[in-house]
């Protein structure tokens, strides 16, 4: 992973650069990468404890504290190769060797919009479209991010679906482990989608009270709607394998924009995963309508991410745990996988 990396971001005012460094400091299966360099570092003493999951928060500097998805994506790639490594041995070599332990990577990134296999060549147009400026301010939070414009990232994925965003004001999680370890129950590849989908629901409705649900025709989490209005999706979920080994994961809507104008709103450039009339949102917005903004100050991106971490180690270590209590696993959409 590069030792630092120059970013800049356009303020509507000016220009400013700022520097993505890697640094560490651990705790209780907690890694906060840069996390000196972090506005949203959260004190390690409060951090839960982590059973067998290890746990990676990246961190830029700046205001924000926003990571590249190539950054994060470059980390996510280097713990993949050492679990495929290990599997490459021979059964006498393993025995030799210490089994790889089920990995997480979080991190808030810069605006990038990233394009599934199914997504048809872009034209130029839409290309253009994609990339035009997109101002950024995180006003709401407890310490708010200044307003920022950038020009958002292309990137093709190995994920399944469509077009998707990625970007300030949301929390992407990354899970990194062998389906197949010794070191806990096995996963199919539904089951671990499940169990993906199942953290994030219990994390909304513990700390939000937000009623969520998943479907079996489209990945994700949805948050519950009155009859007669449209779906709206709060978090998107995309799953690569490779000899059982994961990449990518999931993202929480946390206060990212959905409402308003493309040069504001970045779902309004494009249709989020092909879903024709069905609307995204955020744990922001869901809390704005109800009038209770104020459960959502006391957490912050660092924060969240660590009591997510806490919520998934539960259900690798205990197969029970990997679904929302009383509700049976979901199937894993081809679009997802």
């Amino acid at each position: 992973m590069p030792s630092s990396l120059q970013l800049r971001a356009v303020p509507c005012s000016g220009i400013i650069s700022t520097s993505f460094r890697i640094g560490a400091g651990a705790s209780a299966g907690h890694t906060f990468v840069n996390r000196w360099a972090s506005t949203y570092a959260t004190p390690t003493s409060k951090l839960p404890s982590l059973k067998l999951l290890i746990h990676r928060h990246i961190t830029g500097s700046g205001p924000g504290a926003f990571v590249p998805y190539d950054i994060a994506n470059n980390g996510q790639e280097e713990l993949r190769s050492l679990f495929l490594k290990w599997k490459s041995l021979s059964e006498k070599e393993q025995l030799q060797k210490a089994t790889p332990r089920p990995q997480l990577l979080s991190f808030e990134p810069t605006p990038t919009l990233t394009l599934g296999r199914r997504q048809r060549p872009l034209t130029a147009e839409q290309t253009s479209q994609l990339k035009s400026p997109l101002c950024v301010a995180l006003l709401n939070r407890r310490e708010p991010v200044p307003e920022q414009s950038f020009i958002p990232e292309v990137k093709q994925t190995s994920r399944g679906g469509l077009t998707t965003y990625h970007g300030p004001g949301q929390l992407v999680l990354w899970p990194v482990l062998d389906m197949h370890s010794p070191l806990h129950a096995h996963y199919s590849v539904m089951s671990y989608a499940s169990h993906l989908e199942a953290t994030t629901r219990r994390l909304l409705a513990d700390l939000f009270g937000l009623e969520t649900y998943t479907t079996r025709d489209e990945p994700g989490v949805w948050v519950h709607t009155r009859t007669g209005q449209p779906e709206r999706k709060i978090a998107a979920m995309g799953v690569h394998h490779r000899r059982h080994v994961t990449a990518l994961g999931i993202a929480i809507n946390v206060d990212v924009s959905v409402e308003g104008p493309s040069g504001v709103n970045p779902w309004a450039r494009f249709v989020p995963c092909g879903l024709e009339g069905k609307l995204v949102t955020s744990v922001a917005a869901e809390l704005g309508e109800k009038g209770d903004m104020a459960r959502l100050g006391g957490w912050n991106i660092a924060s969240l991410a660590a009591e997510w971490a806490r919520l998934f180690d539960e259900g690798i270590v205990d197969e029970t745990k990997r679904n929302v209590e009383g509700e049976r696993s979901s199937q894993l959409r081809q679009a997802a996988v």
